[in-house]
Order: structure tokens, then C-alpha cells, then sequence
């Protein structure tokens, strides 16, 4: 019997072999044209880029811009409401990625890399949307994929169309493609309140650190005036790692953390998978760059204003020369710091002051000369407390999120076959 692992009660015919050229109308591309990487208004024309599509779920802000009349004209296959893309051309890894779009922007068109598909009154487009987004057919995609570039993979429309798969009854793919868009609304639901969130302690930030809103100790009474200081003048070191390659030394499978800027999130989070590893060796070799419980990283080069604390669950663990360390005087202000170096404040400093060269820099004299407004522990105290809060909060949708996604992943695997 050909059918699912997982199926709703009502349901019990075998699914049929079907090709997708059976399901479909037509599988369209667009065509090449110049526009520009920057924000796309409502109104105006734009192209769709492969990354709109490339993660499974529409992104309205992957698009280019396209504003010459002589390329507007050019512009062939408009963007339909509850339309499925695919990328046809894209790197091994996405090539056939695929999302489906409820609401298209106005004045929105295909890229020469895309297909939009249009199906018959045989399919549900939602659920050949979930069908085509299953790990098992992305694999069996991938596959088909041809070209001699390592970096860029293609798929023919002639091995779409003849792409085989199990389909049920057009009633049993509605209540199928009902069921997971609820689990994606809710993952959307949870995707906006994690933005609200971040943009939540983003505004709370610019208040607090510029003194536009301030704590009251406990007694009710206020707080004194802040203090300026130099970030140099609040610590007992400013310094950078090396690369192990510079001392002749290499990368180990598994050994002392050796933590690189991609090994730190833009939230301040280390990810473990990203991490790199070296001897005991190679790590005394480095020993002007040895962490330590409560050290903050400040990435320097490349994506600049990363900050993360170095907790004892890292230890021991060294760094390279893209991330500056800054250990504190007194640990009491760690966070307060931490938080401090995310905010605008710091971000805009960067900004202007950051080298652009091949990439761009910060040095270790501009972190020293960084102007820091400190207010007394207690005040600080309250404001970490307050941000500690809401990161916390901020964490716990996101592993919800994280959560909703793999419990879609696994619902994927068996309600298709």
C-alpha cells in the first residue's frame, strides 16, 4: 500500500504514482534584468532574487529593485497571488528550494533562476508546496541537479515536469495542506512576537542608555549623575588572538575551543556548531589570547559589533585576531558593559569610525578610546536585570520557534511519502 506514515482517520485510498507535468499547467521563469540591492517600496517594480525563496518561506525583502523603463519593459512573468517558486539555479545545497506566496507584492516578477509553478484542479498548490519542501524531495532534486561549477547547481524543466511522486486525492491534499499552514501560521505567529521582542529591548536600549528613561533605587530616591570614562580605563586588558596557521600550528576534530567571529550569532549567542579546535599546544602557544570566566568579546573585523560573555561553560577556549577580548576591572559590571556595546550608541561609533578596507576594521586603540557612561553599580545593576529580562524572554520563543520547526520537519517526513 502506498501511503503515509502519518494520515488523517478519514483517509484510507492509496496514494497514486503520479508525474508533476500530471498536476501542473505550466513551470515559467523570468527573465534577466539590472535592478539594485536596496529597499523595494510597494509600488515599485522589482525582480524576486533565488534567497526570497532559498530557506523554504517567502522573504518580501529579498528582491532587487528594477527602475530603468527600458528594463522595466523587459520584465516578463508577473508574481501571482498563491503562487509556488522554485529555484532552478542556485547553489547544491538550494537548488530546488521551493516557498509558496499567498500575497505577492504589487509590481513583482521572476528572476531568469526562478520557476513559478501553476497547477491544475488535480492539485492543491499548498500541499505540492509542502510535498516539494519535504526533506525527501529536496533530495531527490538536488540529485537531478547537473553542472560542472561547484558552486552552482541547475535543474532542467524537463526533469520537473517528469518528477515522480505519490499524490492522494484532491480532497485528502486540502486537509493535509490545511493542517501544516496551521503549524506555519503558528510558527509565524511566534516568528512576529520574537521581532516584537527584539525591537521591544532595542527601543528600551536607546532609552536607558540615553539616560531618556532612568531606574530609581529602592527607597524611591534617584540616582546621581553618570560617570565618563574611557572603556580603557575600565579594564586590565584590550587584546586579540592569532590564527594557529601564523605559528605553523593547525585546526584540530576536537580539543580546546577556539572561538572564531562566525562562531558568535548577531545576538549575542555562541554557536557551538561553528566553533574550531586546537591542542593544548597550540593553545599555551596563544597564550596572550587565553580566555577567561567572564571576558566579552567584541568582534573587530569583518561583521563588526558582535558581543558575546565568555561563561566557565567555554573554558578552556582561545580567539583569533577578529575578535578583541576586554576583561574588566570589576566583574560586578560585566553585563552592564555587554549590554552597553549592543546599544546604538556603540553601533553608530562604529560606524563612523570603522575603516572599510577589504573589510572593515575596528581597532584595538578605538575600543580602548570608546567613551563609556557609567552610572553606579546599582543603577547598572537595575538596567542589566531589566535587558537580562527580556533576552530571557526573547530566548524562550525562539526555542519555541525552534521547536514548531522541527516538529514541522518531522510531520513532513510522515505525512508524505
Amino acid at each position: 500500500m502506498t501511503a503515509p506514515k502519518l494520515r488523517f482517520k478519514e483517509f484510507d485510498s492509496d496514494w497514486s504514482k503520479v508525474k508533476l507535468k500530471e498536476l501542473v499547467i505550466s513551470l515559467d521563469a523570468g527573465v534577466s534584468v539590472n535592478g539594485e540591492d536596496v529597499d523595494v517600496t510597494e509600488d515599485d517594480f522589482s525582480v524576486l532574487k533565488t534567497s526570497c525563496v532559498s530557506l523554504g518561506v517567502f522573504n518580501a525583502n529579498e528582491r532587487k529593485l528594477v527602475n530603468l523603463e527600458n528594463e522595466i519593459q523587459r520584465l516578463k512573468e508577473p508574481l501571482l497571488d498563491n503562487s509556488l517558486v522554485m529555484n532552478r539555479s542556485n547553489t547544491p545545497l538550494l537548488v530546488g528550494s521551493s516557498a509558496f506566496i499567498k500575497k505577492a507584492p504589487k509590481n513583482t516578477y521572476l528572476s531568469d533562476k526562478l520557476w513559478q509553478i501553476k497547477v491544475n484542479d488535480k492539485a492543491d498548490i499548498r500541499w505540492l508546496s509542502f510535498h516539494l519542501s519535504s526533506e525527501t524531495t529536496l533530495i531527490k532534486l538536488r540529485d537531478m541537479a547537473t553542472g560542472t561549477s561547484n558552486s552552482m547547481k541547475n535543474i532542467t524543466k524537463s526533469d520537473v515536469l517528469n518528477f515522480e511522486l505519490s499524490a492522494p486525492s484532491k480532497q485528502e491534499q486540502t486537509k493535509i495542506a490545511s493542517f501544516l499552514s496551521a503549524v506555519d501560521e503558528k510558527v509565524s505567529q511566534l516568528t512576529q512576537k520574537h521581532q516584537l521582542l527584539s525591537q521591544y529591548k532595542q527601543g528600551m536600549m536607546q532609552k536607558l542608555f540615553s539616560q531618556q528613561l532612568r531606574f530609581k533605587a529602592d527607597n524611591g530616591s534617584e540616582f546621581g549623575e553618570w560617570e565618563d570614562s574611557k572603556l580603557g580605563e575600565l579594564t586590565t586588558l584590550i587584546t586579540k588572538g592569532t590564527t594557529p596557521s601564523s605559528l605553523g600550528e593547525k585546526y584540530e576534530e576536537s580539543g580546546i575551543n577556539f572561538i572564531k567571529i562566525e562562531s558568535l550569532s548577531s545576538n549575542g549567542k555562541f554557536l557551538l556548531d561553528k566553533f574550531a579546535y586546537i591542542d593544548e599546544n597550540t593553545h599555551n602557544k596563544l597564550a596572550r589570547s587565553k580566555l577567561e570566566h567572564d571576558d566579552i568579546l567584541f568582534s573587530i573585523a569583518g561583521a563588526l559589533g558582535r558581543v558575546a560573555i565568555i561563561s566557565r561553560d567555554y573554558l578552556p577556549a582561545n580567539t583569533n585576531q577578529a575578535l578583541a577580548i576586554i576583561r574588566l576591572k570589576d566583574k560586578k559590571i560585566t553585563r552592564y558593559i555587554y549590554y552597553f556595546l549592543n546599544s546604538d550608541y556603540v553601533k553608530k561609533i562604529i560606524d563612523a569610525e570603522s575603516v572599510q578596507l577589504a573589510q572593515a576594521n575596528f581597532s584595538l586603540g578605538q575600543l580602548a578610546n570608546l567613551d563609556v557612561l557609567v552610572p553606579c553599580l546599582e543603577e547598572q545593576t537595575k538596567i542589566a536585570n531589566f535587558l537580562s529580562a527580556i533576552d530571557q524572554k526573547i530566548e524562550v520563543v525562539a526555542q519555541q520557534i525552534e521547536q514548531a520547526k522541527q516538529w514541522k520537519k518531522g510531520l513532513l517526513q510522515q505525512m508524505f511519502v
